[in-house]
Parts: structure tokens; C-alpha cells; sequence
């Protein structure tokens, strides 16, 4: 995933890569929200709407699409600032929404390395108890 714009080129938002490998991109989404399902709780949900921006593409389905990848963020910036841990990661996520206007794929590059922050925090913090 973290490799499209490097083999593709940069585009204005991942969702431009589907076009490029519609099966590569379903795929990507699909076996990351296996993770997101494993974890359990609130990012189930995240699982789900992950699933939906995948199915529901941005050329055919443009208004389902950007809904399900709002609320994947959304969901997962929830999740994220009700940590009692690393809430400020959340709220770090939070504080970028505004990118979102400006430059999309920086957007979501910065929420995706967030979220990977986050749950590698968590995961070390676990292993610690």
C-alpha cells in the first residue's frame, strides 16, 4: 500500500490507485481489515468501513466511497483519543483533519502512520504487562 505512489506515481488520494490494480487495491484493504477485525471492539467497525471503501470505489460509487473512508477515520481517530494511553496520538489525528483540504494523499498517509503508531505503542505496552 505504502508503495503504490512509488510504483504508480503520486496521485491526489489512494483511492486513485484503483484504477492503476483494482484487484492489488480490494486485496490491500480486505487483508488489512482482517487485522482491524482481530483486534476487536470499535475497530471492527473500522474493519468494515475499510471493506466498503474498498468495494465501493471512487470512479463508480464516489459519494459511498469518500462516506466509508470518512468514517474509517473517524472511527479510528475515536478510538484513538478514548485511550487513556496514547490519546494524544487521537488527538494529533484529529488535528490534521484540515490537511484533508489541502492535500488528500498527505492526509491520509499521516492518519495511516498514526494509526500504525498507535497500535505499535499498544502492542509494546502489552508486552510490557
Amino acid at each position: 500500500m505504502i508503495l503504490f505512489p512509488l510504483i504508480y506515481g503520486v496521485k491526489n488520494a489512494y483511492s486513485a490507485y484503483y484504477a492503476e490494480n483494482p484487484i492489488l487495491f480490494v486485496g490491500f484493504f480486505c487483508l488489512l481489515a482482517v487485522g482491524f477485525f482481530r483486534c476487536g471492539g470499535h475497530w471492527i467497525k473500522a474493519g468494515y468501513f475499510l471493506i466498503l471503501t474498498a468495494f465501493f470505489d471512487c470512479y463508480r460509487f464516489e459519494t459511498i466511497h469518500f462516506i466509508m473512508a470518512a468514517n474509517f477515520f473517524l472511527v479510528c481517530m475515536y478510538v484513538m483519543i478514548t485511550d487513556k494511553r496514547f490519546s494524544y496520538l487521537g488527538k494529533a489525528s484529529l488535528l490534521l483533519i484540515p490537511l484533508a483540504f489541502q492535500n488528500m494523499l498527505i492526509f491520509e498517509a499521516s492518519q495511516v502512520v498514526l494509526i500504525l503508531i498507535f497500535n505499535l505503542l499498544y502492542i509494546l505496552k502489552l508486552k510490557q504487562l
